[in-house]
């Protein structure tokens, strides 16, 4: 008998956290780039519908976004998603969105609505990278941004690129935190 009050239990508990991820999936629709259909792969949704969760699909595009009190919150610069594109576990580009799923500039910088992540020195990368993953991430590691290693190109809200007068590199470690997706707008 406890067994299946414990079972029933468990089942409850299931159905309500996949009826919670379904209210919030609602959402990911607005973002006409990120494909269909998903899955959560994160949910720090806490009871009062305060948090951020993260969808993907089969296409390796990770799709963000935080709630509060279960109504999509609007982050500095009117930015409500992050779109994440990743090949072979690199992200590849980040695109960020408004409420309504349009491309949306970072006003507090270039007004960039997209980051487009060109590793160019891959095989040095690979080494800091195994650098920084030893330490999960806590490291204190040397600004090597003039070692060209990482560009990037900045696109603005009509998908355009912005001209820049000479290349924008940054670092592997600034790189390796927007991999694992530790930069919010």
């Amino acid at each position: 008998m406890k067994l299946f009050f414990l079972s029933l239990s468990l089942l409850q508990c299931i159905c309500a956290t996949a009826q919670s991820d379904a209210k919030y999936q609602v959402f990911t629709n607005r973002v006409k780039q990120f494909s269909k259909p998903v899955k959560v792969l994160s949910n720090y949704i806490d009871k009062k519908g305060n948090g951020p969760i993260e969808f993907t699909n089969a296409k390796k595009q990770i799709l963000r976004f935080r709630v509060a009190n279960q109504k999509l919150q609007i982050q500095h610069g009117g930015i409500a998603y992050q779109l994440f594109y990743y090949k072979n576990g690199y992200v590849q580009r980040i695109e960020t969105f408004d409420t309504n799923g349009n491309l949306a500039g970072e006003r507090e910088s270039k007004n960039e609505a997209g980051v487009a992540f060109i590793i160019e020195k891959p095989d040095l990368y690979v080494k800091k990278k195994k650098l920084i993953d030893a330490a999960e991430g806590n490291i204190d590691l040397k600004d090597d941004t003039n070692e060209k290693i990482i560009r990037v190109e900045l696109f603005d809200q009509n998908n355009l690129p912005i001209r820049e007068f000479q290349p924008t590199y940054i670092s592997s470690k600034i790189y390796w935190d927007y991999n694992v997706r530790m930069y919010w707008p």
